[in-house]
């Protein structure tokens, strides 16, 4: 006979919505009948049907409780917000019928009471069912970090000097399954029977068979329901659900038709670092160095602001910033000393279209940090620019449309770490036959040729 009990635990899920509707239809009817009263009976028997469905509901809940072994404190909450439910409803019941001893008990009381209670309670239920984060996994990150919400890591990570050492199973695909899968398919909420917390359960499939294919691995059910449109009903992971990316999807593909081997490392199985290269870390400094350093004041972003010149941080947490002239056509080399009260934190300078001429040499040289220097539109010449051959992180010098001239051309060969040299429309002819070989690709003229 127990399987009895089961089966009446299981209908708890469609009892319970119920009471839901019948009492939010009583409240709604209140709401509308307030000023004359001419819908009482229907109200009652909204709250009656909602009383009694409601202690149908407490009923089968205590049986799933009981029989499938949930944890006391997972599901006390719920049970006890469930009997409050059925107070309430029930002492509005009677306050409708006009029992005496609850006239003194106001008819708004219990309506906003049965309101709260009844959305706190379909929250707890809902927790149960589809888990704690049910209603906050949807958000955007930028949302739920102004709420305060962790924010789990959404994206496996590899590190591009270690990762073919990993097995492809415990090091890539659990993890990518761990993230996008198992939230609905674990010990404690397994739709469709289906475990994908570990490879036992991977391997033993659900209600509806194997997921995983071993005679015919291409044909495996986990490999057609990750691609499947996201419309479509059998879609995995579900549309409301974070979504499997196509490096993942790709992953999962290579395991599946390689046999689904547990052991077998990266580098045995011969998987091209194409399929991994999105998970490497990504350098959000890009060009620009990483100095240990402190965040500038406001006050002193403001102070630079003040001057007209644009102000930005790299990237959004970096100390590192981006300066801009291109609002000060009036900026001379005298105005530049106010760098030297952020030296250490000026990576991008750009004094493009402005007044400066080659005495500007004197200040750029100690801003050791200079990744990036846009001159192009200006005075230079190039007369001084040798300075600038202490500064170890210089990868880019903008001189577009500039009066650099040849003769100070080679002073830039000893600068240690530069890139590219833009040199289009300024008056120097060199050719590349002039410079060494290592710095042929380094000094752009745009003189450009198509075949």
């Amino acid at each position: 006979m127990d399987f009895i009990y089961d089966l009446m635990g299981r209908f708890h899920p469609l009892i319970v919505h119920l009471p839901i509707g019948f009492l939010l239809l009583g409240l709604m009817m209140m709401v509308h009948d307030r000023k004359e009263n001419k819908h009482q009976k229907i109200i009652r028997f909204a709250f009656f049907w909602g009383t009694f469905s409601t202690l149908a509901a407490i009923l089968t809940g205590t049986i799933q409780f009981n029989r499938e072994g949930y944890p006391w404190e997972d599901i006390q909450g719920h049970l006890i917000l469930g009997v409050l439910t059925f107070v309430f409803s029930f002492f509005m019941y009677l306050r409708l019928k006009g029992y005496p001893f609850l006239k003194k008990v106001s008819y708004r009381f219990l309506g906003y009471g049965l309101v709260l209670i009844l959305l706190i309670t379909g929250h707890l239920g809902g927790n149960l069912t589809h888990g704690k984060d049910h209603l906050t996994e949807p958000l955007p990150d930028q949302l739920k970090e102004v709420l305060g919400f962790e924010i789990p890591s959404r994206t496996l990570v590899l590190l591009p000097e270690s990762y073919q050492y990993l097995p492809l199973y415990s090091g890539v695909i659990q993890p990518i399954l761990d993230q996008k899968c198992v939230s609905c398919h674990n010990p404690k909420k397994s739709k469709g029977d289906l475990l994908l917390h570990n490879l036992k359960g991977i391997m033993g499939g659900g209600t509806e068979g194997p997921i995983i294919s071993m005679t015919n691995p291409m044909e495996s059910e986990i490999l057609k329901r990750i691609h499947l449109p996201r419309e479509e009903k059998k879609h995995m992971p579900p549309k409301a659900k974070i979504q499997l990316s196509k490096a993942e999807k790709k992953l999962i593909d290579q395991w599946v038709l390689r046999g689904a081997p547990r052991n077998k490392t990266i580098a045995e199985l011969g998987l091209s670092t194409s399929y991994f290269t999105s998970f490497f870390p990504v350098d959000e400094t890009g060009i620009y160095p990483e100095p240990l350093l402190e965040p500038l004041d406001i006050l002193m972003i403001d102070s630079l602001q003040s001057l007209g010149l644009q102000v930005s941080p790299i990237y959004k947490t970096s100390p590192l910033i981006k300066i801009s002239a291109i609002n000060i056509p009036d900026f001379k080399d005298k105005n530049a000393f106010v760098f030297l009260k952020v030296l250490d934190h000026i990576v991008d300078l750009d004094l493009g279209q402005t007044k400066v001429t080659d005495s500007i040499f004197k200040v750029l040289r100690k801003l050791k940090n200079l990744t990036v220097l846009k001159l192009n539109h200006t005075a230079i010449s190039g007369k001084g620019i040798n300075k600038l051959n202490s500064l170890e992180h210089l990868k880019q010098i903008n001189l577009v449309s500039s009066n650099f001239e040849d003769e100070y051309l080679e002073d830039m060969f000893s600068f240690p770490a530069l890139e590219k040299v833009h040199l289009h429309g300024s008056p120097t002819s060199f050719s590349s036959t002039e410079i060494p070989d290592k710095f042929v690709n380094v000094f752009d003229k745009g003189n450009y040729k198509l075949d």
